[in-house]
This record gives structure tokens, sequence and C-alpha cells, in this order.
């Protein structure tokens, strides 16, 4: 098992909390940490326009996902995901990986979840280390959307290629229909899709709020 900073670890004070939901969300405690593995999913609810426009068409609790990778040489968990304007001002919005506490700062999240897909910890590592590779290259975040144009991506693309490349649809071709001016296909991928998708194993909520 990997080492948990005790950082990380101030980040969890679990609560529950009751969301109306098709998946029922079980009550984790501060433990939960020392069984994160590569490939596990962590979503959040931020204060963005993004966030807004994703829980209004979605109908969902959470509007951004990003992937779990141990970084050894860190002694943390990082977090790969794609979002848009989070980046340095004037630089490009390329993918990020950073720290689970900077995923889930004050002023980017007010709920946190962890999400585990049903699958062997070697499809989830690879899932993982394909992530991190994308983010190596510097992808940028994917403005329009389009799933067909992997040259850019966007939070849920990134994740669910890198489970499909290990054979896994973790969306059960799920989409959400959106308008064009958001997305020219018209047909996005949304957290909801994975998090109420068939291979999710299971869904943890955490508090988010740190001291």
């Amino acid at each position: 098992m990997n080492p948990v900073p005790k950082s990380a670890i101030v980040l969890f004070a679990v609560v529950l909390m009751n969301f109306g939901c098709e998946r029922q969300h079980e009550q984790v405690d501060v433990t939960c940490v020392n069984e994160f593995r590569d490939g596990d999913l962590v979503l959040r609810c931020g204060y963005g326009a993004e966030s807004r426009v994703v829980i209004a068409r979605s109908d969902a609790i959470f509007s951004h996902i990003g992937i779990l990778q141990y970084d050894s040489l860190r002694g943390e968990w990082m977090v790969i995901h794609a979002v848009p304007g989070e980046n340095e001002p004037n630089e490009p919005e390329y993918l990020k990986r950073e720290p689970i506490l900077s995923f889930y700062a004050r002023e980017r999240a007010y709920k946190g979840a962890w999400m585990r897909i049903n699958c062997s910890d070697e499809v989830a590592r690879n899932a993982a280390e394909y992530c991190r590779k994308k983010a190596d290259e510097r992808i940028c975040f994917d403005n329009d959307y389009l799933l067909e144009d992997t040259t850019a991506i966007y939070c849920c693309e990134l994740v669910w290629l890198a489970y499909m490349r290990e054979g896994l649809d973790i969306t059960d071709g799920e989409r959400y229909e959106v308008p064009t001016i958001i997305c020219k296909e018209g047909k996005c991928i949304f957290p909801a899709n994975i998090e109420h998708g068939k291979r999710t194993l299971f869904v943890k909520l955490f508090n988010t709020k740190q001291s």
C-alpha cells in the first residue's frame, strides 16, 4: 500500500451528505485515503460558469472529474484532469497533474467524491498511466467538447478514453444532449454518465473543506 501524506488526511473530514441521486452514496471515514488505488476517479463541484452549465444540463451533483495516480517521488496522490481557466494567465490550458489538495482547493470545490471503476488493479493502473502520458504531452483542454477529435481533451473525455483503451466503456455509451453552441457534436459525456455507469463500483462522498 502506498504511504499517505498527513496533509491528505486533513482533507477528508468526512460527512454523510444526502443527494437525490439514483446511486446510493456511502459515508466514508478518514481511513479511505489508505484505500485509494491508481486509476480511481475523483469528482468535484465548483463555483464557475462551466460547473453551473454541467449541473443544469445533467441534473447531477458533480461537474468535474479527474483520475488519481500516486507519485512515489513526491509521496502524495496526484490528480490528472482537464480543466479550463486554472492555468497561469496567458498560458495554454494544458492537462493538469496536481496534488489532490490543490484539486480540492476551497476556491475550486465545495463538494467532492471518490469513485472506483469495477476492474482489475492493472487495468486501473494502465488507465492512470495513459492520462499521465497525455499530461506529459501537454494536451490542451477541448473547448469544443468533441469526442471525435483527441488532439484536445475535456475532463470526462480524458478518463473515458483512458478506460476505453483497456476495453471498458465506463459510460455504457450514454451521452447528454447539449446545444451545438456548447458542443458541435450536440452530445457530451458528463460526470453523471460515469457516476451512474454499470462499471462504477462505488461512489463515496467526503467533505472538501480544509482546515
